[in-house]
């Protein structure tokens, strides 16, 4: 979405408009008056702002639909305009017809997706972080996602930013005291007045950095990847967890040439299961890629299972050992020499033996219960800290951090005031961003692309 702001008013449908529901939610923005719509239905007294009215909607002498209507007068609405928002049947078909009806009839063009939370921002509605919260928050994956989105969209992490912020203020103006206002206070007073402020700051700081844990997988969608050999069991696997003939079960070496993925909610957490290709010197150039993918996601996946026949052992399995895995189960256990193959593989590999490598038996459902607690327990360790999700709020936080560092050096030797305040400025620039007081489009534009339209 490129951010050219124009004024005309804005509709959209609030809700899904891909399948038939009881009711849909349409939104209209930007207008200047009630009055130009107030011929589209049968309610003939005044309307009050947030009051819900049952009227019919109307073109001529036509009833399009009954609905329930709600004004909202600027500035006191979610984006600081006026917004008049409809509650119609929700039949996909009624949708439409009703948008293209507002605009053809009522000078509305389509809201493009999130257009309604961009002039909520422009208009001070909302902070910047206020919106990443409001995208994580519709967007969540998990009970924690959810909770850190409806932290920051209701401000309770944007008010830690902004006491953070008030103290680098505090400690700022005690460096301008130094400046100006030496000979008034004293060169004791003032110096007292800077370190103090200076540990307040680093204090309240370091509660925040702790929260940005270095992570090579994504926990906004966690991925749990299953791979292994050719034949060793994955596409099975990932079929019985979902409890779906998803994946083509085959003896045939390399069925599999890319990764599937299908989501599996574990514990309220809702994760993205990938069924790689199996590792294995391809000479099919589809193949061949399939595997590269495969080795990129088990680099950077959540939860990792490496499935083992030992019947099938390969050289390309040397590769596999040499990664790191959360679990790891040796398959076809039903077979005559099983135990014998296994202790073989482990005698080669004892690193799988010592992270409780175990076997896939007629047991099945014994087996599930353990590696979904598996998961959760890793999640909800992971997770216990309260880390912060988003990635430029990580990123900011880390900028602080290492410039805090260089200051602190700084302030050990340095005694020119204007090289001090120099370093401050660029401190308050990463800060300035992080409570969202400064907001580049590049920023805005990877934001608000996951918003939905109508939002």
């Amino acid at each position: 979405m490129k951010f050219l702001y124009s004024d005309e008013p804005i509709i959209a449908s609030s809700t899904c408009n891909h399948a038939n529901a009881a009711l849909a939610v349409i939104r209209i923005s930007g207008f200047k008056h009630l009055s130009q719509f107030l011929t589209f239905f049968s309610h003939s007294g005044p309307i009050e702002p947030r009051r819900v009215y049952y009227t019919k909607f109307i073109s001529g002498s036509e009833v399009l639909d009954d609905i329930c209507l709600t004004y909202f007068e600027g500035p006191k609405s979610y984006n600081g305009e006026n917004i008049l928002e409809l509650s119609i049947h929700g039949n996909t078909l009624n949708t439409e017809r009703i948008l293209k009806f507002f605009i053809e009839h009522a000078g509305c063009r389509l809201a493009a997706p999130g257009e309604f939370t961009y002039r909520a921002l422009k208009n001070k509605k909302l902070t910047l972080s206020q919106v990443e919260g409001l995208d994580l928050f519709l967007n969540a994956n998990s009970g924690y996602a959810l909770d850190q989105g409806l932290s920051l969209l209701s401000g309770n992490l944007q008010e830690i930013y902004s006491e953070l912020y008030d103290l680098f203020l505090k400690h700022k103006s005690a460096l301008e005291l130094s400046i100006d206002f030496i000979d008034d206070v004293g060169e004791a007073t003032a110096k007292g007045y800077f370190d103090s402020s200076l540990e307040n700051f680093k204090n309240k700081f370091e509660t925040l950095h702790r929260r940005v844990i270095p992570m090579e997988h994504n926990l906004l969608q966690p991925e749990l990847v299953i791979a292994g050999l050719p034949n060793s069991g994955k596409s099975s696997l990932f079929n019985f967890i979902l409890r779906d003939e998803r994946a083509i079960v085959s003896s045939i070496a390399g069925t599999t040439r890319d990764y599937l993925s299908e989501t599996l909610v574990i514990e309220g957490v809702k994760y993205k299961l990938i069924d790689t290709a199996g590792i294995r010197d391809a000479s099919d150039v589809i193949e061949a890629e399939g595997i590269k993918r495969t080795k990129q996601k088990m680099q950077h996946s959540f939860f990792s299972i490496l499935l083992v026949n030992p019947f099938e052992m390969r050289e390309e399995f040397m590769e596999l050992s040499q990664l790191k895995f959360d679990v790891v189960y040796f398959t076809h256990a039903d077979l005559p020499g099983f135990d014998a193959a296994k202790n073989s593989v482990l005698k080669i590999y004892p690193q799988f033996g010592s992270i409780g490598a175990i076997s896939l038996t007629k047991n099945i459902h014994h087996f599930e219960k353990e590696l979904t607690d598996s998961i959760n327990i890793k999640y909800l360790s992971v997770t216990k800290d309260k880390p912060i999700l988003l990635d430029r709020h990580k990123s900011l936080i880390s900028q602080v951090s290492s410039q805090l560092i260089i200051y602190e050096k700084l302030v050990t030797y340095e005694t020119d005031v204007a090289i001090l305040s120099s370093e401050l400025n660029i401190l308050a620039s990463c800060l300035s961003e992080l409570l969202g007081i400064v907001s580049p489009d590049q920023i805005l534009n990877s934001i608000f692309s996951n918003f939905c339209i109508g939002k």
